[in-house]
């Protein structure tokens, strides 16, 4: 079930949310609130959480939050220096969970319907949410929100210097933190995507300087588009993958698009078969995207495909076994490694050449690597009590060289392993042996490391009755020892 949580988890939380009678309003919250605990080496403030990691630029931290604001703090005191409110024209229907209500009797397949189309109608007009990871660049925070709005903020003072209304698809929604990838710029252009496409707009003024529209290929009645998947630059070309709401045998393919920075036009389409395409990656002249079979298919299965840069055409493909959930790829030297719910293996860039494999019960999460090992999680148990086992493979042979109790991997840094879950693990990456853990208020979630600390969030979402009550933090932590305060 976790699995499935990143890739169509906000609809299936909200229709379980939805059967249990549990939706309700929630408040949103200064994470400014609470500096008690402010220490030399760590510190503690209340904050909601989003998709949005932060970044640490000119000595000053950059975030965005579930309450739809931007902040600026100090990474060494949590202090807030700033916070700029996205969503101010929003009206307060739009800007937090609502309850919705269906007939006594209605079939479970029913709740689910309304659940998912009010979750539409709610992306439609617009929510107080900022999933995206901030881009930073000559004193301007550029970032997106669930208002629809994206925005040019000064990062000394907080002040926006424009806004430019691009549409919906850039947060997700308020009962999931779904990360949405920061804005690429390059040459005094912004490039981000929305439901419509691909954007570039003048960093300087926020005027357009062009849209390309995704999925023009295929009809659609549904009125609104999946957003895409990416962005990847690469050599004078911005890389960028979607697929359609399924609804018509059309549907039932994803496309990959190479896109001129400076004109907007199309340099090459590629259509591959299948649906739940994942962003691309790119190296060596190629381009490596995956995608799976419809799951109402009689067989359920994934395809990697090995995509030639310069013209779109398919080098080389891979099929694997696959149920229902995320694909991972990631490129680790000279190799593509790519992992369904089902198995994992290695191929040789520029051939395809299955290298070694790996099969578990359920395979989970993103994949990681270092020079020696790559770093895979799998799954037991309930959603209420995982049993998640972190594994090391050797790059080369995808031998397993130990195992830990940790859930999924956040980063590989300097000969440690952080993986997060009802704890943040530090483990030594060459013996599988844990140097320290970390127990917050929630499920813990490290999101970078700068400084000698390590910026984590730590979430909690409780009910009672029908009151919604959050109560997530953002830690500053020590590194080396894991601890809060000295």
């Amino acid at each position: 079930m976790l699995t499935l949580q990143r890739r169509i988890g906000p609809q299936w939380l909200l229709s379980v949310l939805l059967v249990s009678g549990l939706l309700s309003t929630g408040a949103a919250r200064n994470p400014a609130d609470d500096t008690s605990q402010l220490a030399t080496t760590g510190w503690k403030i209340k904050f909601d959480e989003s998709g949005s990691s932060p970044v640490i630029a000119d000595g000053v931290l950059y975030v965005g939050s579930a309450d739809g604001a931007v902040y600026a703090l100090d990474p060494k005191t949590g202090e807030t220096k700033w916070r700029f409110q996205t969503g101010e024209s929003l009206s307060p229907a739009t800007s937090s969970p609502q309850v919705i209500t269906v007939p006594r009797g209605t079939s479970a397949v029913d709740q689910m319907v309304a659940g998912m189309n009010a979750a539409e109608k709610q992306m439609g007009q617009g929510i107080r949410r900022v999933d995206m990871t901030p881009a930073v660049e000559n004193g301007t925070i550029f970032i997106g929100s669930g208002d629809r709005s994206f925005y040019a903020i000064d990062a000394a003072t907080g002040k926006k210097k424009w806004s430019h209304l691009a549409g919906s698809g850039m947060a997700s929604n308020n009962y999931t933190s779904i990360e949405k990838p920061a804005a690429i710029l390059r040459d005094g252009t912004v490039y981000f995507v929305t439901e419509d496409g691909l954007h570039a707009l003048d960093a300087l003024t926020g005027k357009r300087k062009w849209l390309f529209e995704t999925l023009q290929e295929i009809p659609t009645n549904l009125g609104r588009k999946r957003a895409p998947e990416g962005l990847v630059l690469g050599d004078g070309v911005i890389f960028l993958t979607a697929w359609p709401y399924i609804g018509s045998d059309e549907s039932k393919k994803s496309f990959l698009y190479a896109v001129d920075p400076e004109s907007g036009k199309a340099k090459w389409v590629t259509s591959v078969d299948d649906i739940d395409i994942t962003a691309p990656v790119a190296a060596k002249g190629l381009v490596f995207v995956a995608t799976q079979s419809s799951i109402l298919s009689s067989s359920h299965h994934a395809t990697l495909y090995a995509i030639n840069a310069g013209d779109g055409q398919v080098r080389w493909k891979l099929g694997a076994d696959q149920l229902y959930g995320p694909l991972r790829l990631l490129i680790a030297g000279n190799t593509i490694c790519f992992s369904t719910d089902k198995s994992l293996f290695a191929a040789e860039l520029e051939t395809g050449r299955q290298l070694w494999s790996f099969s578990a019960h359920e395979i989970q999460g993103d994949l990681s690597a270092d020079d020696q090992h790559l770093y895979v999680v799998t799954h037991k148990g309930s959603i209420m009590r995982p049993k998640d086992t972190l594994h090391a493979l050797a790059l080369t042979t995808g031998q397993e060289k130990w195992s830990q109790s940790a859930g999924d991997v956040a980063m590989v840094r300097d000969g440690v392993v952080y993986a997060g879950g009802g704890h943040l693990h530090a483990i030594d990456a060459a013996t599988g042996k844990e140097l320290w853990s970390f127990k917050g208020n929630g499920r813990e979630s490290a999101r970078l490391i700068s400084g000698g600390r390590i910026f984590l969030t730590s979430p909690t979402v409780s009910y009672s009755g029908t009151n919604r009550v959050d109560q997530g933090y953002l830690y500053a932590i020590d590194a080396k020892t894991g601890k809060l305060t000295p």
